[in-house]
């Protein structure tokens, strides 16, 4: 999945690293491909950060019960509030410097829980024990279903999941309007981004599978009696996580660490719904500017020629527009229900329907950059527009358009396939339908059908309908206006990457 995202990565920033100013993939799907998909993709995008908000708030609610137990959590959500609202209100600069703030949390959790699992893993060595004993058998088999069709279901049900871990990667390219030397710094940032995600994924997965045997995390997800609010471990999120699960194992003299990472899980939440409401108001004051959206949407504060010079204005309708979805939240702690209970049933929900916006959103994307390039390589645009070509080439990675291609295919299949597990019973028998005679699918499975595919035709009737509506035709690649690229100014660079082996490394993994 990381050659996906990477694929997706280096896209979208050699396209916005040229035009930083045009209103994200918006403003680039409307001159490359076709005005509806512009609308389309803009839509799909602030559906997508804005509803995933309420499924951060309830990961942050739930994770407060580690310390706190009792159902009645409901005053964890305004204080979760407050904050992701914060980060958005006072501006790009407030943001940027409470973001850097939470990831030095991120950061710091992730480093402590590969160092916890070392430790372990090296007594397991000092002790004669091979920390590679779990992985017997490598693949486990999807709902006990034997054989290789088990392992390759399981396969298919951790690429899933996987694919979800790796959404927000598209964010450097979403705020390049925002950012100062913003042709010079958007394609290596994305680069160095991308680099970070995949080697701290890579490690912690390599490491959590040392940890304990799936057999103990399979226990702890089995709910005996997922009706009883008062089960200890019921649809608790940290039974779920290994490295908690080894902690708790471990004994009592772990137990700073583990309330450690829960408090810095917590503070990830809140600042991933921080980072959704930035990002989602942005998406509405695109589309206003580009004609998509009512134009109060694009109404910013302070409304200054000083302020719009410094990009430091916010677009304060669509934040708070966008926050009025948070709202959701509280859905997942009604009082007097089952509250665990309603809280998985919640996150999930919100889960699925996000995999299928997200996933929209990058096809979308790459398919307006395999048409960018298409009209780059046009005989005739290279002819009119020949320097501003060879500035685009600049950034452009090797490999292209086949990279761009291959994360198309895959996003795409998975779009398709996302919801493939509710067709398939614990027997290994696929069902499609039932016939009179038989009970049916249960209700949650066709809760989760729908919330898994309902964005799909709502991003083909957003589509069709304004091509419908408004006449538009996909351009044709003689047809590209390439003028206005942005140049790097001359100038020292924002930031100077140093010279020595050590200060590269640090660069690009934490800087």
């Amino acid at each position: 999945m990381s050659s996906v995202v990477y694929g997706m990565a280096v896209s979208s920033a050699e396209m916005v690293s040229v035009y930083p100013y045009c209103r994200g993939t918006v403003g680039l799907a409307d001159r490359f491909v076709d005005p509806a998909l512009g609308f389309a993709m803009g839509w799909n995008a602030w559906y997508h950060w804005g509803i995933v908000i309420p499924s951060q708030i309830a990961a942050a609610t739930s994770l407060i019960k580690y310390w706190h137990p009792s159902p009645q959590v409901a005053w964890a959500c305004p204080t979760i509030f407050v904050i992701l609202t914060s980060g958005s209100v006072f501006g790009a600069r407030f943001y940027g410097e409470m973001e850097s703030v939470f990831a030095m949390i991120k950061l710091f959790a992730v480093v402590l829980l590969i160092v916890v699992a070392v430790v372990f893993d090296s007594k397991d060595v000092a002790e004669n024990t091979s920390p590679f004993r779990f992985w017997d058998p490598p693949f486990a088999q999807y709902l006990d279903i034997p054989g290789a069709k088990g392992r390759f279901l399981g396969f298919c049900a951790v690429f899933i999941q996987a694919a979800i871990s790796f959404f927000g990667t598209e964010i450097p390219s979403i705020i390049a309007g925002e950012l100062k030397d913003a042709p010079r710094v958007i394609y290596p940032v994305a680069k160095r981004l991308w680099i970070r995600i995949s080697l701290l994924y890579l490690v912690a997965i390599f490491l959590a599978g040392t940890l304990v045997p799936r057999e103990v995390l399979k226990a702890q997800m089995d709910h005996i009696n997922p009706d009883d609010p008062n089960s200890p471990e019921n649809d608790a999120p940290w039974a779920s996580s290994p490295f908690l699960t080894a902690l708790q194992r471990a004994g009592s003299k772990y137990n700073w660490v583990a309330n450690v990472c829960i408090a810095c899980f917590v503070t990830s939440a809140a600042s991933a719904a921080s980072t959704e409401v930035f990002i989602s108001a942005r998406y509405l004051y695109f589309l206003a500017k580009a004609g998509h959206a009512p134009a109060f949407f694009g109404s910013v504060w302070p409304d200054t020629k000083e302020a719009r010079q410094k990009r430091a204005v916010v677009p304060w309708v669509g934040v708070l527009t966008t926050v009025a979805f948070a709202t959701l939240s509280w859905l997942c702690v009604r009082p007097g229900d089952n509250t665990e209970s309603e809280m998985e049933k919640t996150f999930i929900q919100i889960e699925s329907m996000t995999t299928s916006a997200c996933l929209q959103a990058w096809v979308g994307t790459l398919f307006t950059y395999i048409r960018f390039w298409v009209g780059t390589r046009h005989p005739k645009n290279r002819r009119d527009y020949g320097k501003e070509i060879d500035r685009i080439k600049e950034n452009r990675a090797w490999g292209q358009p086949f990279w761009a291609i291959y994360s198309f295919t895959v996003c795409t299949a998975i779009l398709i396939f996302n919801g493939w597990s509710l067709f398939n019973q614990k027997n290994a028998v696929w069902v499609v339908y039932y016939s009179g005679d038989q009970s049916g699918f249960a209700k949650d499975q066709v809760l989760k059908f729908v919330t898994t595919y309902a964005p799909i035709p709502v991003f083909i009737l957003a589509l069709f309908g304004y091509k419908l509506v408004c006449q538009t035709r996909m351009r044709r690649a003689i047809d590209m206006n390439f003028s206005g690229v942005a140049y790097v100014q001359p100038g020292p660079p924002v930031e100077v990457k140093p010279e020595s082996l050590l200060g590269k490394i640090w660069w690009t993994l934490v800087k």
